[in-house]
């Protein structure tokens, strides 16, 4: 990304009509409100004011502890099945190999 590739972008955006065609079309529906958004932001300040704080609002996430609200138990059990699952995996996987194979690669030793 060189500053000539990122002049000629801002030039062609600038210049060619369907660009500001396209911005217009998407702006229509963002423009499109009933109540023009600082009415809506003097409302809702003053409904936290009213209902003191408006804890019905609040997420009940707040509540939670960190690790129940990272998850951190859930990931914990996640990650012991896996290591389990592999461990399984890995036994299964020396049984076949060992029935294949012949022995698990252990040498007998020779009585003498």
């Amino acid at each position: 990304l060189t500053v000539d590739v990122t002049v000629d972008a801002f030039t062609k955006i600038l210049n060619e009509p369907k660009y500001k065609e396209n911005m217009l079309r998407m702006s229509v529906p963002l423009h499109d409100q009933p109540v023009p958004p600082t009415e809506l932001a003097v409302f809702w300040t003053e409904y936290v004011i009213r209902h003191k704080g408006a804890p019905q609002l609040r997420s009940p996430a707040a509540q939670l502890s960190w690790v129940e609200f990272l998850m951190l138990d859930v990931i914990f059990i996640l990650h012991l099945a896996m290591i389990a699952l592999l461990f399984i995996l890995r036994r299964i996987f020396r049984v076949i190999t060992a029935k294949i194979f012949g022995s698990s690669g252990k040498m007998k030793k020779k009585n003498e």
